[in-house]
């Protein structure tokens, strides 16, 4: 490492390990990063952790890094419901090839079991449907009890 570029003699940089192939999730409020990690990454996953950084937009943010790996279709409805104000990242070779805002499915499958108690879902072996009536807040409706609820009250699977 060159002269002055250590952040002891920089405080205003900050080095985050890059990954040379894999997913950034950025933007996450710092509350919900750790548990974005534990449910987006496999037990097999390198994954790097940034806590409490400086966000001009957040104050403050999370960022989880997931080496060797893209995010699924149930991955990122996962990160939907959890931080849906967050980003992702896709990096190959150390440049990022694709980014953009966590994406709203119109349908959240599987993903979380029903918040209410009398839903078929909770009794009898099915896979959970929501569609989302309204993506600020996200608020969704099970298919099966026909009952709204706000992103928060879901239990994630």
């Amino acid at each position: 490492m060159g002269e002055g570029t250590s952040a002891h003699k920089n405080p205003k940089l900050r080095l985050v390990p890059a990954i040379a192939h894999g997913t950034v999730i950025d933007h996450l409020p710092p509350e919900a990063t750790l548990t974005v990690a534990n449910l987006v990454a496999d037990a097999d996953d390198e994954v790097l952790i940034g806590l409490n950084f400086k966000s001009a937009h957040l104050g403050r943010k999370g960022v989880v890094k997931i080496t060797g790996r893209e995010l699924s279709a149930a991955d990122i409805s996962r990160l939907a419901v959890i931080a849906p104000h967050a980003s992702m990242a896709i990096i190959r070779d150390y440049k990022v090839v694709k980014k953009a805002p966590i994406p709203i499915p119109q349908a959240i499958i599987n993903v979380a079991r029903c918040p209410n108690p009398n839903c078929v879902t909770n009794h009898e072996p099915c896979t959970t449907h929501f569609t989302v009536e309204q993506a600020e807040p996200l608020i969704v409706r099970c298919r099966y009890c026909e009952r709204d609820f706000k992103a928060a009250e879901l239990h994630l699977l």
